[in-house]
């Protein structure tokens, strides 16, 4: 008997990926450049058209082999980013995308002008980037948003595209003010600012079916008429998915350019000092995430600085005692999120002598940073939500490092599991093969094809070394916070 196959797309800033997947693993891995259709007309601004998009991503589905023996499909897109259309489906505007932050007006009129929002702070501290003062910014800019009838978030518009129906989902939905218990919007804050709450899709559960694929949109991709589109979630949750990281007390650590944590929590608790948020997720789950930017940015610049290929600095690295002979790296260094938000932060190094002003000990030292600034992050999201964090699973581009990885698992004090394969397109394929299959748990699945590449245990004999570490690079943050103001 053969096997379901199931297809995941995910639509990210850089490139769109296509995945299927039978019932026990990969089978088609396919993807496309769209990083150039990225554009910033403006240094705040970020947007591009989404139907050249869809033009790409069209070509490529019909390159994969397997596209035709599909029996349901996923689709993830960047969080946040909205497109407004007109009755006949047409987007009246090019897609605002996620680290749009034009509507700077537009996120103080929301604060000043609607008490709900101030008070679902605790939940989703109001910026820019947040979908209610795009709308805004478009009303007060955009002379064809008279015609508009939905604003859709950028993965439920490639949906449409593909079924005609319109819905999304409240993990895709938590940029524009959902309630994440009762997943529907919060019709106050709409209100408040004179918006009608029926501009936006209806909500449905993650892992109801939207629709199913039409003849036009089966022409034009080779996925088979009638293939069932199931609801998804935005591109970081798909990520997490991906790393079979389902049950509480399980974490998503991705570090590229900046290092992000999503754990599984049971219970909403909000943070009084609005330092991390929260999405829906599968059942009764939660997402609880914070980012900052600590990762690659400040190893790939040390790297270009002395001249030596960052995998040279690694075996480097592996040679320095923990500790680093008193060498601290602060790794963020443009700005911090946690454990304050300081847009001026800055990076530093703390006790340099002529022992550790080595390239090694400068490269381990910002490792050991990178992992003390998670440990911090870990810290806020067990004193806050109660949940004891379990296992950490590890991907993007510095989980490469076997060094890095060992680091954090002894600063920590928890397992890492480095993954094999994490990516949303694999994520976003789980679900459609949970969306036709509810009699299995969605961990369940997962488990078939997620695969674990190594594993990392704590070495208990460096803890109170790396608890120096931790309480320096601390404490040195909140002595220069005001400093770098």
């Amino acid at each position: 008997m053969l096997n379901l196959t199931y297809l995941g797309i995910d639509i990210g800033s850089k490139r769109a990926k296509a995945v299927i997947i039978d019932d026990e693993k990969v089978l088609e891995k396919v993807s496309v450049n769209i990083e150039d259709l990225f554009e910033r007309p403006k240094p705040a601004w970020a947007q591009r058209d989404p139907l050249l998009v869809w033009e790409r991503v069209k070509a490529m589905l019909k390159e994969m082999k397997n596209i035709a023996s599909v029996k349901s499909i996923c689709i993830d897109a960047t969080s946040g980013t909205i497109i407004p259309i007109d009755r006949t489906g047409t987007p009246i505007h090019k897609a605002l995308m996620y680290n749009d932050s034009r509507a700077i007006k537009e996120a103080d009129d929301l604060k000043i002008h609607s008490p709900k929002a101030r008070e679902f702070e605790e939940f989703l501290p109001i910026a820019p980037y947040l979908v209610i003062p795009k709308i805004l910014w478009l009303r007060n800019h955009v002379e064809a948003f008279k015609n508009v009838f939905k604003i859709l978030h950028e993965n439920d518009f490639y949906t449409f595209l593909l079924t005609g129906e319109i819905a999304t989902s409240s993990n895709i939905a938590g940029k524009s003010h959902a309630d994440i218990y009762e997943e529907r919007y919060i019709e106050e804050i709409y209100k408040d600012m004179k918006i009608p709450v029926d501009i936006m899709p209806p909500i449905k559960p993650v892992g109801a079916i939207i629709g199913y694929v039409t003849s036009s949109a089966s022409e034009e991709t080779g996925i088979p008429e009638g293939v069932p589109v199931i609801n998804g979630v935005t591109d970081s949750s798909a990520g997490d998915v991906s790393t079979g990281v389902c049950k509480v007390g399980q974490v998503s650590v991705a570090i590229g350019t900046t290092l992000v944590i999503h754990a599984i929590v049971d219970k909403v608790i909000p943070d009084p000092r609005k330092r991390i948020y929260y999405k829906t997720y599968f059942g009764k789950k939660y997402i609880v995430g914070g980012a900052t930017n600590a990762g690659s940015l400040a190893l790939d610049a040390i790297s270009k600085l002395l001249k030596i290929p960052i995998e040279v600095l690694d075996q480097m690295a592996e040679e320095i005692p923990p500790g680093c002979d008193g060498l601290i790296a602060q790794p963020q260094w443009t700005g911090t999120r946690l454990p304050r938000s300081n847009p001026d932060m800055r990076g530093y190094f703390l006790g340099l002598t002529e022992k550790n002003c080595t390239p090694g000990h400068l490269f381990r030292s910002l490792l050991e940073g990178n992992a003390a600034v998670l440990d911090i992050m870990l810290r806020i999201v067990e004193e806050v939500t109660g949940v004891e964090v379990k296992e950490i699973r590890i991907s993007g581009g510095c989980a490469k490092s076997d060094v890095q990885n060992q680091i954090i698992a002894d600063i920590t004090g928890k397992v890492v599991k480095r993954m094999k394969t994490a990516e949303p397109a694999l994520g976003s394929a789980i679900i459609a093969a949970w969306g036709i299959n509810k009699t299995k748990e969605i961990h369940e699945i997962a488990s078939k094809v997620v695969k674990i590449d190594k594993e990392y245990s704590p070495k208990n004999k460096y803890r109170e070394i790396y608890e120096q570490v931790k309480d320096k690079l601390e404490l040195s943050m909140k002595l220069l916070d005001t400093y770098f103001s």
